[in-house]
């Protein structure tokens, strides 16, 4: 008569089986936090090209035939501003955004128009062609340049700040600590910077 003998487990090969888990676990979370740090990353530049290259289109049409767009978000203040040279086109100010072609040319006290003064106009247009709200839970901001690229002022990464700095308007995106690859940095981390000259 033969013995059925049941072979298990030792103590120690469980134990070598679960510090091969927790090996792969640690190794699985440390990879997964790098990837989203750099989705992260990629998308705060990508966000900081695409405003930048809608300054660019916005001041182009300027150059073009002397008028371009500068749009609002919905709500009450979607209507003429003749003081600034703006004519609203379309929009009934709730559903769809405000749709405003601006002169390009000069303002209410004749000032001759430059990305710097007309940066408040485009602040407002970038918010509304990206669809993004003009508090604090919005990514596009039009704080005082020296204050946003001061360290701990941006209270988080991702924020796009846009604002006349003389006759230019200087796009500046916080990209964080855990970036690389910004154009300035300091003990907050780093920055994406682009200073809009027009005319």
């Amino acid at each position: 008569m033969q013995k059925n003998i049941v072979k298990g487990f030792t103590l120690i090969e469980l134990l070598v089986v679960l510090a091969i888990i927790a090996i792969l676990t640690i190794i699985g979370i440390f990879s997964y936090n790098k990837f989203i740090k750099s989705a992260n990353c990629g998308g705060y530049k990508e966000q900081h090209r695409k405003v930048v290259s809608l300054a660019k289109e916005t001041y182009g049409f300027c150059s073009l035939n002397g008028e371009t767009y500068m749009n609002l978000l919905p709500g009450l203040t979607c209507n003429n501003n003749p003081r600034s040279g703006i004519t609203k086109i379309s929009g009934d100010g709730y559903t769809t955004k405000c749709i405003r072609k601006w002169d390009c040319k000069s303002d209410w006290v004749g000032r001759r128009q430059t990305a710097g003064l007309s940066s408040g106009y485009f602040v407002e247009h970038a918010r509304a062609e990206f669809n993004t709200p003009n508090h604090t839970g919005g990514f596009i901001r039009n704080d005082q340049w020296q204050n946003f690229e001061q360290a701990g002022y941006p209270e988080r990464p991702g924020i796009t700040n846009i604002r006349e700095k003389g006759d230019q308007m200087r796009i500046a995106t916080f990209l964080g600590s855990d970036c690389r690859g910004g154009n300035f940095s300091n003990s907050g981390g780093a920055y994406l910077i682009n200073d809009i000259t027009w005319p």
